[in-house]
């Protein structure tokens, strides 16, 4: 209305008047485009952190209720994560071994499940605390403007045997600790926000935690897009050519993300993480057409390979799946793709993510997640992703490394059910076998001598000779491929439409 009228009677007095107003209009629209780039700004430098703990701060997929009480494992112990006040974390260590008593015959697998439930849930408080023998306690507060101090203490009890707490283990955890803390900070305290606007956006730490000798003070400033940085810095005093290796996720017993770590500690110290497993097949396993008996269609052949002799891990060991570790921050849909293009060249799937299809693309070869479970033993922990991978055999042609993989072939998928069971059969005769030690379920419940005349029948059926250069009773499979394996055929069995 003031433009046009000053536009119906323009004089010098209106003419002053226009200018004012555009002036002042000019200035407003500045101040408005500005603090929409600095909101922006803000919400970009977050990405990295909340790509990983989520815009709450608390880990991805984590509801603040179930923060209050998680659990985790690392080395010999079962870990309680434990958050009661806003400015505090505390993490609980209880000696796996003291659930081996309510176990009947349990692998190491069993046990170490049985010990992340009961730390997560089902157990009595009075009876949990009394079964603690070592403690880590981080608390963070605020020092001055922008500036925090963060500490992690350590509580350790005598116990009978004398052993001590692995100094190592403190250190390491500590610092997925501090990380938990760094979410807090930076996501949950709008004073710090605002302060970070005011000044150059950054966040400056003291972080007082275990070193290998005594604790130790690090200096560091967060910057919401140096996050992976800032967990390199937080590992380099403990090594630092581990700290610039790849980084994975620490996770709890519901799969979410506690903090990240490079890789080799997860190795180092069994620490509980996230993977994926996959069925390669050469014909949908969600083909579901009858046969002129009225039942399903033939099933699939399974892709089966023998590791080489020369692997560091199970050399010579058979398996039934693909298998691999999820980076920090990796949708598992993504590290499965990954994985089968690596392992056996298969890159279909890959191709189909890069150009921006989905797993629903009808172009794409791996099927959506299709379960989750938890996997442990002696040497690995891990809350696996599955998925499928169907084969066009016609225009696919499986590649693998000649280092990593000494065979791999075909297999009827009735063959792998029967060649696993006699696998876990031997496991439990060596009584190594990590998962149930007793019989006790129709997954589990094999007897070995209807399993070898089970094999023959499927012998005969696939017309194979006696003298078989590499007779399938006699394969040996990767313990942890095998505990896939009876997750799989559980999910199996409560899916109709499936094989």
């Amino acid at each position: 209305l003031i433009i046009i009228f000053c536009l119906i009677h323009p004089n010098k007095a209106t003419m002053k008047v226009l200018l004012l107003f555009i002036a002042i209009s000019s200035s407003l629209l500045c101040a408005a485009v500005s603090a929409f780039a600095t909101n922006h700004s803000r919400r970009h430098r977050q990405l990295s952190l909340s790509s990983v703990f989520g815009s709450d701060g608390a880990a991805k997929k984590e509801s603040a209720s179930s923060m209050m009480m998680t659990s985790s494992l690392a080395d010999e112990y079962a870990i309680r994560t434990q958050s009661d006040r806003p400015n505090e974390l505390c993490w609980d260590f209880i000696p796996i071994n003291n659930f081996a008593e309510k176990q009947n015959n349990a692998g190491v697998g069993t046990l170490a499940l049985k010990a992340l439930d009961s730390c997560g849930h089902h157990m009595a408080q009075q009876e949990r605390d009394t079964m603690i023998t070592h403690s880590l306690q981080c608390e963070w507060s605020k020092s001055s403007a922008n500036v925090w101090s963060i500490n992690v203490g350590r509580t350790t009890k005598e116990t009978d045997d004398g052993n001590d707490f692995p100094r190592e283990l403190d250190c390491v955890l500590s610092r997925i600790m501090v990380q938990y803390a760094l979410s807090k900070i930076t996501t949950t305290n709008p004073d710090s926000e605002e302060e970070a606007q005011k000044g150059d956006g950054t966040i400056l730490l003291h972080v007082t935690l275990p070193l290998p000798e005594g604790l130790g003070c690090q200096q560091i400033s967060l910057s919401h897009e140096n996050y992976d940085d800032c967990v390199r810095h937080l590992f380099t005093p403990l090594n630092s050519e581990y700290a610039q290796m790849e980084l994975v996720d620490m996770v709890n017993n519901n799969g979410d993300v506690l903090g990240l770590l490079p890789r080799p500690y997860v190795h180092t110290f069994n620490i509980l993480h996230r993977g994926i497993g996959m069925i390669v097949t050469n014909k949908s396993i969600f083909d579901t057409n009858s046969n002129n008996t009225g039942g399903k269609s033939s099933t699939p052949d399974v892709y089966v390979h023998q590791r080489t002799s020369t692997k560091r891990v199970f050399p010579s060991l058979y398996d039934m799946f693909v298998g691999g570790v999820s980076t920090s921050g990796e949708d598992a849909t993504w590290t499965a793709a990954r994985e089968v293009a690596e392992e056996l060249g298969l890159k279909r799937a890959l191709r189909v993510l890069e150009q921006g299809g989905g797993n629903t693309s009808l172009d794409n070869p791996l099927s959506n997640e299709l379960f989750q479970c938890t996997i442990c033993t002696s040497y690995n922990r891990c809350v696996v992703s599955m998925f499928a991978y169907t084969c066009d055999t016609s225009s696919e042609t499986i590649k693998w490394q000649e280092e990593e993989v000494a065979w791999g072939g075909w297999v009827p998928y009735d063959v792998v059910e029967v060649a696993g069971k006699l696998s876990i059969d031997r496991l439990k005769e060596k009584g190594v076998w990590p998962g149930t030690g007793e019989d006790d379920s129709e997954d589990e419940r094999v007897m070995k001598d209807e399993s070898e005349a089970e094999m023959k029948e499927l012998k005969s059926k696939y017309n194979i000779d006696e003298q078989q250069e590499q007779p399938w009773e006699s394969w040996d499979f990767v313990p942890d491929g095998l505990l896939v394996w009876v997750a799989w055929l559980k999910w199996v069995e409560g899916n109709a439409d499936i094989l």
